[in-house]
């Protein structure tokens, strides 16, 4: 019965959030040499919606555990975008932790399910950026966001399925969520009892 109301009160805390931006959590994920100086986490950005300017309420974020003191040197993508309305491809824009907007589609008009791909990893110093350094939470957040609103922050672009952002770096860890762990604590506990 304690595990039960454990359970429930961790799953309860998960939910809690200060930020009045919706947090969409990371359903799918990649890590490549986890923990070295060149380590790479690849993301499945399928689904997620641009829908208003920066800071809104209305955007999506991802919010990705990489590791205190990783640092972002890099960003791949493969990526499939589909407009809504007359919003146009160019208006769908990444921002990384606060820093770095990057919009994948150079097109001036509105695109259906159009394919865009970096073609290998954008170095982010080679491209005049600093690299990004995670602080103390390590957590790196990605904002999906319009650099120009047509539809009423009813949404204006979207990833459509198969689309992928690669972030390169040092030091990628990524943690396995607090329900996981409490749950492989549960099945040490159940064990040590027998």
């Amino acid at each position: 019965m304690k595990a039960i109301a454990l359970t429930a009160l961790a799953a309860a805390a998960g939910l809690a959030t200060a930020s009045p931006v919706l947090t969409t959590s990371l359903t799918d994920y990649t890590v490549d040499n986890a923990g070295t100086a060149t380590s790479s986490m690849t993301l499945d950005v399928s689904g997620f919606q641009f829908n208003d300017a920066a800071g809104s309420p209305l955007n999506q974020i991802l919010s990705v555990f990489t590791g205190v003191g990783s640092v972002i040197t890099g960003i791949s993508w493969n990526v499939n975008l589909t407009s809504i309305g007359a919003s146009w491809g160019s208006e769908a824009v990444m921002l990384f932790e606060g820093q770095i907007n990057l919009t994948v589609s150079g097109d001036g008009a509105p695109v259906s399910n159009q394919n865009y791909d970096s073609m290998g990893i954008v170095d982010l110093t080679d491209a005049g950026v600093p690299n990004i350094v995670m602080s103390a939470d390590g957590i790196l957040d990605i904002e999906f966001l319009e650099s120009f609103v047509d539809n009423g922050g009813s949404g204006d672009n979207f990833f459509e399925a198969n689309s992928s952002v690669t972030i390169y770096g040092n030091n990628i860890v990524p943690t396995p969520g607090s329900l996981a762990v409490l749950g492989l604590g549960g099945l040490v506990a159940g064990r040590r009892r027998r």
